[in-house]
C-alpha cells in the first residue's frame, strides 16, 4: 500500500484485506500522512504499528516529521516518522516512495519521478530485483520488452504475471484512489485490488 495521505480508514481498509488474504507482511511505501492534515497523523502511524506494517519515508511524511516537532504530535510518532527508511529490502525485492537510490539522491528520491532513465538505471543496478514504489498514484509495471523500456497500466483485479520480467518496477497505485497490492513471491505475480 502506498499514499494514504493522512486518510486512516483507507490504511486501515487496506490492513484488513491483507489480513483476510493472510499476507505474511505488510509495507506502507510512504506518504503515510499528509503534511496538509497533521491532525491524523497519530492515527495513521498507530494503525500501522498496531498491525506490524513496515513503512518507508514519503516526501508528506519527511515534512510532518520536520514540521512539527513539539506541536500536537507526540514524540513517539515523530520519532517514528524520522526514523523510517528511504529504501527497505525483503529477499528479490526493493520498497521505496518513488526512486530507490537515497545514496546518489539523498531525500530528493522521495520527490523525483520514475522516467524511462531512473528505470534503466535501476535494470542496470538491480538485473534480478522487483522494486515496489508509492508516489505515481496509478498502478503500473514497468519492463523491459523486446530491449525497450515498456510501461503497461495494472488495473484492479489484474493478475501480473511477473516470470520473465525480472527487474521490473511496479507502481502499486495510492490508497486514495482505493488501489493497493499483493504480492506473491513463489507465483511470481502481484495483485490489483480496490477498497
Amino acid at each position: 500500500m502506498a499514499d494514504s495521505h493522512g486518510k486512516p480508514d483507507t490504511i486501515a481498509a487496506a490492513v484488513d484485506l491483507f489480513k483476510s488474504k493472510a499476507c505474511l507482511y505488510m509495507y506502507h511505501l510512504g506518504d503515510i500522512c499528509d503534511s496538509g492534515y497533521p491532525e491524523t497523523v497519530e492515527s495513521c502511524v498507530s494503525i500501522l504499528t498496531a498491525n506490524n506494517v513496515t513503512a518507508v519515508k514519503g516526501n508528506n511524511d519527511h515534512a510532518i516529521s520536520t514540521n512539527h516537532p513539539g506541536g500536537k504530535i507526540s514524540k513517539e510518532t515523530i520519532g517514528y516518522l524520522s526514523a523510517l527508511p528511504l529504501v527497505a529490502e525483503y529477499g528479490e525485492a526493493l520498497f521505496t516512495h518513488s526512486l530507490p537510490f537515497a545514496e546518489k539522491l539523498g531525500l530528493s528520491c522521495m520527490i523525483r519521478g520514475m522516467g524511462k532513465n531512473e528505470a534503466t538505471f535501476f535494470f542496470k543496478e538491480h538485473p534480478g530485483k522487483i522494486l515496489f514504489r508509492g508516489h505515481g498514484h496509478s498502478p503500473e509495471i514497468i519492463s523491459k520488452e523486446g530491449g525497450k523500456i515498456a510501461v503497461r497500466r495494472i488495473l484492479p483485479g489484474d493478475n501480473t504475471d511477473l516470470a520473465g520480467r525480472f527487474p521490473c518496477i511496479i507502481t502499486c497505485g495510492s490508497l486514495t484512489e482505493g488501489f493497493c497490492m499483493i504480492w506473491k513471491p513463489d507465483e511470481k505475480s502481484v495483485k490489483c485490488y480496490s477498497i
